[in-house]
């Protein structure tokens, strides 16, 4: 596996291919390697040990793509995010907190989407995902996690519940863990 390093945030941005991503990219997925900024000059917001922990986030993506690479985005990113802990776990709570105390919780619907990455963006993606994977874990175990990577539409088949319910089930978790207090 290759891993190339960009010291320069301009040259990371151009190396995956987007060069006016937001300043706070840290990485992404090239062809045949994983493209990430210097740890030792994180982008703003970031700190060392976010950047490395980025090229755990991308491998896990590497990983779950050979399983299904039609894994839907929230499920693909959360599990990037749970495994690769690349994100600030205030930044997850805070989000989650102020989503549940306004009842703008997204659907797993809403975190679906595609390619458009600066819609997941908006839309918290990576810290909803993240508390999905997490409740999906916690409440089910990897055994399943994993089938729903190899068929993520067999929600009754995996889980013996519907997606709706399953979000429910997510939406009860992050109450419980988010809001009331805990750890992540």
């Amino acid at each position: 596996m290759v891993i190339e390093i960009h010291s320069d945030l301009n040259q990371l941005h151009i190396a995956l291919g987007f060069p006016n991503a937001p300043d706070l990219i840290r990485g992404g997925i090239g062809i045949g390697k994983i493209v990430i900024a210097s740890p030792l000059n994180p982008p703003p917001g970031s700190e060392y040990n976010n950047v490395v922990n980025t090229a755990v986030h991308e491998f896990v993506h590497i990983v779950v793509n050979k399983i299904n690479e039609n894994t839907p985005r929230w499920l693909n990113e959360g599990i990037a995010c749970y495994e690769a802990k690349d994100n600030n776990e205030n930044w997850i709570r805070q989000t989650v907190k102020k989503g549940l105390v306004n009842n703008m919780l997204p659907t797993f619907n809403d975190l679906d989407t595609g390619n458009d990455f600066e819609t997941f963006f908006k839309r918290n993606g990576y810290q909803y995902s993240y508390t999905i994977v997490e409740s999906i874990v916690e409440k089910f175990g990897y055994d399943k996690l994993y089938n729903l990577i190899k068929s993520p539409n067999s929600f009754v088949d995996i889980f013996g519940i519907t997606k709706e319910q399953l979000q429910y089930k997510w939406i009860e978790y992050i109450k419980i863990n988010y809001l009331i207090g805990s750890s992540i």
